[in-house]
């Protein structure tokens, strides 16, 4: 009885969240990176993941493991990616924007301390008595003492974007993998490249040069006084670190371009890593099409280095689409890796083809899939309903747990029959709006594609970048002509002047662009030959194979994108200035030299400046520039430059390694913005040192639109109340909430003794509560509370959410505290019966008015945890009803 029960509570409870999420509001989409967002605690009693929408963290009792019983639901940072707990007790959260480290403890339900971690952290592991957390954008592993909290050091990296890391089984390494670490390909610039091949259209006239993607070790490329590269790429994929010295001790090349996990092999100590691999040495669309990315396995042998890589789909049809048997069997961007504990085979997410699969370790063979959406069985796509398997946890014989990213739900597999038992929602709310749950699925579906192995997100990982170039022109296409703005000509015509540019189908090298902040900046594309991101419904069937998207889902797909925001720009100060010096430069005057100094003159009239075509604040007027102005063989539109920053690890010096084999502008080409503006067409600044290097400085702390103090954390306890540290980032948090335009700022914790919610209210600064007739409260009394013993955490949010973050959790009008707890079918069995749901971590459990209250002893009211058992007087034989009252 017990197990039907819960399928029904739980079947209602997703129905229920799915609902509120349908009128959320005030939330801002970072589409954050989910990396581990799921982890049992070591004794396995508890299992912990991620509710990523909601900034918090769920808590299961999992003492009956197929039935998942939520305990706890905690406030954490600004999109929380990853977990990883110490105890039952303690779990560290990596929140993605906050550049944080939350410190959680289930017994209190409260963050006891948070730690810096800048930019973007996206993993932590624990060994030897220390924490280890990666610093995706910053190439780093901050290293912690996991007793006290101190920062040890951080480790400077050579290699692009760690994200997962895992620990050998006697604690003595740690390995990281690196998410876009590419694949050692370069580029030749189009002035040294041979010409393209013919059009295979005889109406197409030759296209013009290009440049050409190699293998940055090819010889043909690399041997000679004259050779091209001169610089060298490691390409290292996975890095392995003594947990003792802290010293990095190898790195592992030549594993996949895009790598999202790395687990350790029970046994045999062989790393496995989920990637992908990008076959962008192969030249056009329609050679590519459908087959662009290979999705693996790797192994590194942990002895000889050597690497061995498992196709997860071989022998699959690439050419005659659509191929619905293999869709069918499609594992497309795997994520996530589990061992079971003989290290004999494990289990992955295919995060676009939502499916878990078994794996044979040793032969790499597939010898089981599961799916996860019913609504998408087999060859079935069904983009509205994705689930997304993101992260994975097992519980040997008993339970996997898989964590799904796109639903926010739970599923649970019984890992001997492999069957689904249930999926759950992560948290008993999920704001997603609707717009994002009904859009999110057409960017990450793969079996949208000819053979189900590709999707947009392929190479937009995460919406993002996958920091390579593709060369997807079409000798067999067509001239298409737009209409366009030229770049600056605002400045001589209000609103600008308009031509049209005629577009050959053979583009060359294209480097791939972010699709955070489209939203107001059509045309797209570096060409600007799409007039918005609806024009891009032909991808679907010219590059990955499948069939083009009715109007109706092209613009869900198109609403959904426009939600995408930048995350802060790290290089910023935390109050939105500039900071004195960047990169060997100054920011300020190289922003009064953006805006301000003339570099050149058009027809001898015109005056040019950076933000003339570059226009603030996304650093695009949306024009397109004549091929002559930049010294290019085809016309281009002005790009957005506020992704600037996360493109600056290419270096062509000879001798020199190099992260990166792409860099900027259209295709990858300039290593800096110093070679950049070193272009004789920039006039007065091309051999100005030190303007170039105010300008490069200026533009890698260019503005994102969001400001650097959202996501940003302070706790608050009796030990750190007054120190110069909290009261200065209170300050500063307060400040940036009163400038109005910056962020709202929110306390969650344990106030004046109750776990309580704040907005400060900087009109009449002070606190306001997420309970009636409770407060408000000024910052005086609330530092008094921590002095008193209280723990709780300010935070800065996007302006427009604190109130659903802070105080109103469902913006239904009712706050939090006020919110009548619901109405729950509880089973009983025998003399006991178990909550099996949760909306705050405390409670009083009563009989509904319609039960008599001698059904419970020995008072009419209980006190107790989520997930607890308690004792009934009567021994009932049928499901009774009970009211939860809030504490």
């Amino acid at each position: 009885m017990r197990a039907i029960h819960s399928v029904r509570v739980c079947a209602a409870l997703l129905a229920c969240a799915f609902a509120h999420a349908a009128s959320a509001q005030s939330y801002i989409n970072f589409e954050g990176k989910q990396t581990s967002p799921v982890r049992l605690s070591p004794s396995g009693n508890r299992l912990f993941t991620v509710n990523t929408p909601d900034n918090r963290l769920s808590v299961f009792d999992v003492s009956n493991p197929q039935n998942p019983i939520l305990m706890a639901e905690i406030p954490v940072g600004i999109e929380p990616v990853s977990v990883n707990a110490i105890s039952d007790d303690e779990a560290w959260v990596v929140n993605e924007v906050s550049d944080s480290v939350s410190i959680v403890s289930v017994s209190r339900h409260i963050v006891t301390a948070t730690l810096y971690v800048k930019d973007e952290p996206a993993d932590v592991a624990f060994a030897n008595g220390r924490a280890f957390v990666t610093c995706a954008r910053n190439n780093q592993i901050a290293v912690f003492d996991a007793a006290t909290h101190a920062v040890i050091t951080n480790i400077s990296l050579f290699g692009e974007n760690p994200r997962s890391i895992c620990v050998n089984s006697n604690g003595t390494r740690v390995y990281a993998a690196f998410a876009l670490s590419g694949n050692r390909t370069t580029l030749i610039p189009f002035n040294l490249a041979p010409l393209p091949p013919p059009p295979t259209n005889p109406n197409l006239p030759p296209p013009t040069p290009v440049s050409l993607i190699v293998d940055a070790a090819d010889p043909a490329w690399t041997n000679g006084a004259n050779a091209p590269i001169k610089f060298t790429m490691p390409d290292n994929d996975v890095v392995e670190i003594d947990t003792a010295t802290l010293g990095i001790t190898r790195y592992f090349s030549r594993v996949g371009a895009v790598n999202f996990a790395v687990a350790v092999r029970p046994n045999s100590g062989d790393l496995y890593v989920a990637n992908t691999d990008a076959r962008n040495l192969t030249r056009f669309e329609p050679v590519l099409r459908g087959a662009f990315i290979t999705n693996q396995i790797s192994r590194i042998n942990i002895t000889s280095g050597v690497v061995t890589r498992y196709d997860l789909n071989p022998g699959f049809n690439y050419t005659n689409f659509p191929s619905l048997p293999n869709k069918t069997n499609a594992l497309a961007q795997p994520t996530a890796i589990a061992f079971g504990p003989s290290g004999g085979n494990y289990f992955i997410t295919a995060f676009g083809s939502d499916r878990v699969a078994i794996v044979d370790a040793n032969s790499g063979a597939v010898t089981a899939r599961i799916e996860l959406n019913p609504n998408s069985v087999g060859s079935i796509a069904d983009p509205k309903s994705k689930r997304g398997p993101r992260g994975l946890a097992l519980k040997p014989g008993t339970a996997l747990y898989v964590a799904n990213r796109i639903s926010n739900t739970l599923t649970v597999i019984d890992p001997v029959s492999r069957t689904v038992i249930r999926e759950i929602p992560i948290g008993s709310y999920d704001p997603t709006p609707t717009v994002i749950r009904q859009g999110r699925g057409f960017l990450y579906d793969a079996k949208l594609s000819g053979n189900g192995t590709v999707s947009c997100a392929s190479c937009h990982i995460d919406a993002e970048m996958d920091l390579l170039a593709w060369d997807l022109g079409n000798p067999g296409g067509n001239l298409e002509t737009n209409r366009m703005k030229v770049a600056g000509s605002q400045t001589v015509v209000p609103g600008g002047i308009f031509s049209n540019v005629v577009f050959h189908p053979m583009k060359g090298p294209m480097t791939t662009q972010t699709l955070r902040g489209l939203n107001g900046l059509d045309p797209l594309h570096w060409r600007g030959e799409r007039t918005n991101f609806s024009h891009f419904n032909g991808a679907f069937d010219a590059l990955l194979g499948g069939t083009t998207l009715s109007d109706a889902d092209m613009n869900l797909y198109r609403s959904y994108i426009n939600t995408i925001v930048y995350q802060p720009n790290p290089n910023q100060n935390l109050d939105r200035t500039l900071p004195a010096t960047f990169a060997g430069g100054d920011p300020n005057a190289g922003r009064m030299a953006y805006l301000n100094t003339n570099y050149s003159t058009l027809a001898g009239i015109i005056p040019l400046r950076c933000n003339t075509c570059h226009a603030l604040p996304n650093g695009t007027d949306r024009g397109f520039t004549p091929a002559a102005a930049l010294e290019e063989p085809q016309d281009f539109k002005v790009p957005q430059l506020r992704a600037t920053y996360q493109k600056m690890r290419f270096t062509n010096a000879p001798g020199v390694p190099s992260i990166n084999g792409f860099g900027l502008v259209h295709d990858g080409s300039d290593p800096s913005l110093f070679a950049f503006l070193s272009r004789s067409v920039f006039g007065t600044f091309a051999n100005d040192a030190v303007v170039k290097r105010n300008l490069s400085a200026f533009v890698q702390c260019l503005d994102t639109g969001m400001a650097p103090a959202v996501g940003h954390a302070r706790t608050v306890a009796s030990n750190t109340v007054n120190t110069a540290a909290v009261s200065n980032n209170w300050s500063l948090l307060e400040a940036q909430a009163i400038a109005g335009t910056n962020i709202d700022l929110v306390v969650k914790g344990r106030i004046n003794g109750a776990l309580a919610g704040l907005l400060y209210q900087p009109a009449s600064n002070n606190y306001f509560c997420d309970k009636t007739g409770v407060g408000p409260f000024t910052r005086a009394q609330l530092a008094a509370f921590a002095q008193s013993g209280d723990t709780f955490t300010l935070t800065g949010v996007p302006v427009g959410s604190g109130r659903r973050v802070g105080i109103e959790r469902r913006l239904n009008g009712v706050l939090d505290r006020d919110a009548s707890a619901p109405q729950l079918r509880i089973v009983a069995s025998g003399a006991k019966a178990i909550v099996a749901w949760s909306t705050n971590g405390g409670f009083v459990l009563e009989a509904a008015s319609a039960l008599p209250t001698t059904d419970w002893a020995p008072e009419t009211s209980l006190r107790g945890i989520w997930g607890s058992e308690y004792n009934m007087t009567n021994s009932p034989a049928t499901n009774r009803f009970f009211r939860l009252k809030q504490l």
